[in-house]
């Protein structure tokens, strides 16, 4: 009888591969489970990936994480938790790296979850791979495998805090989880706002963590800042210190395979002793991959990276010197927008709710004043009129539309979104009233402005504050703090800032400087406050 023909490249990848390395190869785990890792992947719709939040991990990113673990050799047995094991390549590593440095090990129980029931075969193939390797070694592994949510299965466990694992080693999924998301139960009464499925992970994994345990995750960096993940922040860093942060220069060379623009940082944290205070902590550096072995480091107290911003906690994970330097000199600042009776808001108008009112050119029978978009925008210049296409250059200004229009009035202009790999984080503009001839204005919702509540920004205040933000040295300073690709009204509220007199000095040195005023920019500012200028 002809044997059947597989059905399932999961079922295909168990019978071509698994049967090999068990049988014949001395190949790693690892390294095996990276390569069918692969091969399935690249079978996997975007569409389905981007459903389940699934980004592989690399190997050599594996193999960094598990090298973060502080083994303690005499131990004989370890119990691991991968809660979006994918195709188990981080437990892997782990178990290679236990192995491989502690003699007297003797067992590993490991409990894995992932959501892709299409990778059951594979796993399952995997785990018999990893058994005989590890037996091979004298050191029994028993795999406790589930093709199921994590977070639901354990639901019970996270809300009493049950204390199991050893170690927690994960790439979480990632994507954003409805306000009525089951998964939300053990901390509904905690979190505030719209969450991400990461954040879940990670506390749900900090509840599970034994009181030595040591957890290590790669996420997404912008649970380090803003406001969507303050509470997550509160109930994490309450329970957990960070030990060691290790941050990538690219945004695209840690998960380049599935083209995935993001800024994602390693991070590994323990259970907080109760005489924990300050504590050291380690920063590392690679550009990307192939660098990741020969990574740069540098040691900090934990308290000048862990700060208050307003009545937020931020982390500030500086990368070059020049970052370091802004953040002293911040740190000297006692002011802020907010303290001037000036405030940072978003732009009203958000394209699809006002549809009606939007106009691509100017009215003739109804009243119709500028809408302004990231693209009119630039650095101290605004680009009026520029019209780009499906961007509507004007809005119906009437009784209706009024809630989404402002009044004419001064204003510093900044886009609300950037890349990490424009030049600046920031790009601040001065608008004056006086430039234009209408009562009102629109302003689309990209983009922040700072503003009196009560009163008028002096023109000097509007210049001097837009050159402050437009320089290298707040750029630096906004880089240390914020790994988002969008700039926070709140934390622009919030942000320090220097003494108004400085501001406005800043403002008329500016305006005195004539032409090629934006190449002054940073002159005039690192000259008001004695800052060196270094790309380091």
């Amino acid at each position: 009888m002809n044997e059947p023909v597989p059905v399932t490249i999961s079922e295909c990848f168990f019978r071509e591969e698994s049967q090999v390395i068990i049988d014949h190869s001395e190949e790693l785990p690892s390294v095996f489970s990276e390569r069918i890792a692969r091969k399935y992947s690249d079978d996997v719709s975007k569409e389905k990936k981007k459903f389940l939040g699934q980004f592989f991990t690399p190997l050599t990113i594996s193999n960094y994480m598990a090298s973060m673990i502080e083994v303690n050799c005499k131990r004989r047995n370890f119990k691991i938790l991968d809660p979006g094991c994918g195709a188990l390549t981080l437990s892997c590593s782990v178990v290679e790296k236990l192995v491989s440095t502690n003699p007297e090990i003797n067992s590993i129980e490991i409990d894995a979850y992932d959501l892709d029931s299409g990778l059951s075969d594979i796993v399952l193939g995997i785990i018999e791979a990893l058994r005989v390797w590890a037996a091979k070694k004298g050191v029994q592994v028993s795999v406790k495998y589930q093709a199921a949510d994590f977070l639901l299965e354990n639901e019970d466990k996270v809300s009493f805090g049950a204390s199991t694992y050893d170690i927690v080693i994960s790439n979480p999924p990632y994507f954003k989880v409805g306000k009525d998301d089951l998964r939300l139960k053990p901390f509904k009464d905690l979190l505030k706002g719209q969450q991400n499925i990461y954040s879940l992970f990670l506390l749900a994994s900090s509840n599970l963590l034994k009181k030595d345990g040591q957890l290590i995750f790669i996420v997404p960096r912008s649970f380090t800042s803003g406001l969507y993940f303050e509470s997550f922040r509160n109930l994490f860093f309450k329970k957990m210190d960070v030990r060691h942060f290790h941050l990538f220069d690219s945004r695209s060379a840690g998960f380049k395979r599935d083209q995935v623009l993001q800024e994602n940082v390693i991070f590994k944290a323990e259970r907080r002793k109760k005489d924990s205070n300050v504590r050291e902590l380690l920063i590392s550096y690679s550009i990307g991959l192939d660098d990741l072995n020969k990574a740069r480091t540098k040691k900090y107290r934990s308290d000048n990276l862990m700060k208050s911003l307003g009545r937020m906690s931020v982390i500030h994970l500086p990368s070059s010197v020049a970052e370091e330097n802004a953040m002293k000199t911040f740190s000297l600042w006692k002011n802020s927008l907010l303290s001037f009776g000036m405030r940072a808001s978003t732009g009203p108008v958000v394209p699809f709710r006002s549809k009606s009112y939007l106009l691509n050119e100017k009215s003739q029978s109804a009243d119709s004043v500028p809408l302004l978009w990231m693209h009119n925008c630039s650095k101290m210049k605004l680009n009026w009129p520029v019209v780009k296409e499906g961007k509507a250059a004007w809005i119906k200004d009437n009784e209706l539309s009024n809630s989404r229009t402002l009044l004419n009035q001064n204003y510093v202009l900044l886009r609300r979104f950037s890349s990490k790999d424009d030049q600046s984080k920031l790009v601040a503009t001065p608008y004056l009233a006086e430039n234009f001839s209408y009562d009102r204005i629109g302003l689309e919702n990209h983009m922040n402005y700072v503003y009196m509540p009560e009163g008028h920004l002096d023109k000097i205040d509007v210049y001097g504050l837009a050159v402050l933000f437009n320089s290298k040295l707040f750029d630096d300073y906004f880089r240390s703090l914020s790994g988002n690709t969008q700039v926070s009204a709140t934390e622009l509220n919030h942000i320090p800032l220097p003494d108004l007199a400085a501001i406005r000095k800043i403002g008329k040195s500016y305006l005195s400087v004539g032409k090629n005023r934006k190449c002054e920019i940073d002159n005039i500012v690192n000259k008001a406050f004695d800052v060196a200028l270094t790309d380091k």
